[in-house]
């Protein structure tokens, strides 16, 4: 179990990583590569799709994974998932906000307060789906 712990800690260092060196791109950098996923998205699915909406969707599915990540991370340090639910929302929250504000930085990026939230709306339903799936398996009689 030890070794799970580490495994799942650097992970979430990994992730949380992840997310503000895409934060640091400028705005050429980052339309490239949302702009590159709206073409893969539309060869494969032939569906259009917005740049936009490609965007918003990252942002929930990048936090979606450090809620996801955050939340093993008590799990497997001891904690009850229930007791700490703001615990772990919190630090999510944080990341957002430090990922916004990074953004403020790189030529042509700026801040939006909209997707601090859709952060947070991912981080705290990936709480709540690992919580219930934790729960569900029983993982080693961590959850109570």
């Amino acid at each position: 179990m030890n070794k799970l712990k580490n495994i799942f800690l650097l992970l979430t260092v990994a992730c949380v990583g992840f997310i503000w060196i895409n934060s640091s791109f400028d705005a050429v950098e980052s339309s490239g590569l949302s702009g590159a996923l709206v073409e893969i998205i539309h060869d494969l699915l032939h569906i259009d799709i917005s740049e936009s909406l490609i965007r918003k969707s990252a942002h929930f599915t990048e936090f979606a994974g450090l809620g996801f990540l955050l939340t093993s991370d008590f799990v497997f340090f001891g904690a009850d998932v229930k007791s700490h639910f703001q615990d772990i929302a919190f630090l999510g929250l944080l990341t957002a906000a430090v990922d916004e504000t990074i953004q403020l930085f790189p030529q042509g990026r700026s801040s939006s307060v909209t997707d601090i939230w859709i952060d947070f709306m991912g981080v705290c339903c990936a709480i709540a789906i690992t919580y219930l799936l934790y729960k569900r398996i029983n993982i080693k009689g961590l959850l109570r």
